[in-house]
């Protein structure tokens, strides 16, 4: 009796410190509390700066059309009324064929320009920051997709101005139009002035309603670009396997060959609809957007240097809510080694001690290969059948769902309850023991680890710091273990924990 008391109770912590880590690691996904506008002078409010959007998202906004000069109108006043000396930048532009075939997306060749830029010049360098977002919209009123944008500069500009001045200048752009091609962003870059100061380019736009704003795109070579991120921002989020999914004004600049960074929420994806409207913001999303902009502005506009050494890509992730951890590329394959010889290890310590069998192995290897397709395949079904049935499923925007959030937990219930039934079933059927149940799953883990770090290395950290977390306490476990008695000690199941903990902070954001 006491023994089963003692296994339940051990039960139960073990439940309640799982869901506390994936609770955790859902947490740190989730972007930072909005300031209100009565937030101080120095910091940036989404609550001020959703006032803006008030204003500019009333209408699309296409350059030349009514909705495009109310928006532009006003943010010509706000700049005047910070002292900033706006102008406007009226022209024409043909992009050239190599940047439409680089942008990829439906682009209109030629067109009208009608951008808005500003600058606050640096007390003692011209080297520029320059912060970007396209104030058109093409179909709806745009206000996340990218009035968001252009109300984070103006936010970000006002607090700067009830700063301190900084030592190198900044400069702001509202592009229009983007959405049919970056046209502002490149009619900038190949006519205007001030375009050879700029050392650093900071894009502010967004892909859906709310979500952390990410990290979403950088200039080649970003190893420095990366540490910087990490010493200057503390709500920094994305990770190197996200790098590159951004399409705006951004590719342009990487195009001509600028440093700089994108950022970009992207949950619920309905923009480019009359959706992208005032009432479906995120205030705590625009808050992230501002954060990045105000902190990144004041550190790179207080640097002695902006010059882009250009060092290595890195490999960089978020753990919870500590901050980047990122490491040079080329300690892939050595972390990818690291594993094997763990994992080598365990294996021959689990044969020599009689606690593995190549019969159990297999075995413990197909049912975790049954549970890994069967799963994956009942929730896409349970998806084909919620997309026909269900109005608000039936359309879907840029490969995302309404609500993802929650069809996310619903799949990952699904998940979860599919591989609980094959490991039930094992027990009516073969009754492995743990370690084979163990060591067959991580044997396929480990196949997929050689073959991410070998070609995928910037999607590896995930799976080789997970495995690597795993088989430490596994190590332990074997070498620790009597007489097949598979019960374990407070010491080991605290380790086994531990383990699960990393590998949850470190998977649940990709998911």
């Amino acid at each position: 009796m006491n023994q089963k008391r003692n296994t339940l109770v051990q039960s139960v912590i073990v439940f309640l410190v799982i869901a506390a880590a994936v609770i955790a690691a859902v947490n740190q996904t989730m972007p930072p509390k909005a300031l209100p506008a009565s937030a101080a002078a120095s910091e940036f409010s989404a609550g001020r700066a959703i006032e803006h959007i008030k204003i500019i998202a009333q209408a699309p906004r296409i350059v030349g059309q009514p909705g495009f000069e109310l928006a532009r109108d006003y943010v010509m006043d706000r700049l005047r009324a910070l002292g900033l000396g706006p102008e406007i930048q009226k022209t024409s532009i043909t992009l050239p064929d190599p940047l439409l075939q680089y942008l990829g997306w439906n682009v209109e060749p030629t067109q009208n320009v009608e951008n808005i830029f500003a600058r606050m010049v640096g007390s003692q360098s011209p080297d520029a920051i320059l912060l970007v977002a396209h104030l058109d919209s093409k179909i709806g009123p745009g206000a996340s997709d990218d009035a968001n944008g252009s109300a984070v500069l103006m936010e970000t500009a006002r607090a700067l101005r009830a700063g301190p001045p900084l030592r190198n200048t900044v400069i702001f752009l509202f592009t229009a139009p983007e959405e049919t091609g970056a046209q502002g962003a490149v009619a900038f870059i190949l006519q205007h002035p001030w375009i050879k100061n700029v050392k650093l380019v900071i894009n502010i736009d967004a892909g859906g309603f709310n979500g952390p704003s990410e990290l979403t795109n950088t200039s080649p070579n970003y190893g420095w670009l990366i540490r910087e991120l990490s010493k200057a921002d503390p709500y920094a989020f994305g990770t190197t396997s996200s790098n590159g999914g951004s399409a705006s004004d951004f590719n342009a600049f990487k195009f001509y060959g600028f440093s700089g960074y994108a950022f970009d929420y992207a949950r619920d994806r309905r923009i480019h609809t009359s959706f992208d409207s005032i009432e479906n913001l995120n205030p705590a999303s625009i808050q992230h957007q501002g954060y990045h902009a105000l902190y990144l502005t004041r550190y790179f506009g207080n640097l002695a240097s902006l010059q882009d050494p250009k060092d290595p890509d890195p490999i960089y992730f978020n753990i919870l809510r500590l901050g980047l951890v990122y490491y040079p590329k080329t300690w892939v394959i050595p972390i990818m080694l690291m594993c094997l010889l763990v994992f080598t290890s365990v294996m021959v310590t689990g044969f020599r001690r009689k606690q593995l069998t190549l019969v159990g192995l297999s075995l413990g290897a197909l049912i975790f290969a049954v549970s890994a397709i069967t799963a994956p395949a009942i929730v896409r079904l349970l998806w084909a059948v919620l997309s026909n049935s269900v109005p608000r499923y039936e359309l879907t925007y840029y490969g995302h769902a309404v609500n993802e959030p929650l069809l996310l937990a619903l799949f990952a219930s699904v998940v979860i309850a599919v591989t609980s039934f094959w490991y039930a079933l094992h027990q009516k059927i073969w009754k492995l023991s743990l370690p084979d149940l163990t060591m067959g799953a991580l044997s396929l883990l480990t196949i997929a680890m050689i073959f991410y770090s070998i070609n995928s290395p910037d999607s590896s950290y995930g799976i080789s710091w997970s495995l690597l977390c795993s088989l430490l306490p596994i190590s332990y476990w074997f070498f620790s273990m009597k007489n097949k008695d598979h019960h374990f000690t407070l010491l080991q199941i605290v380790l086994f924990l531990l383990s699960a903990i990393v590998a949850i902070a470190l998977l649940v954001p990709d998911i």
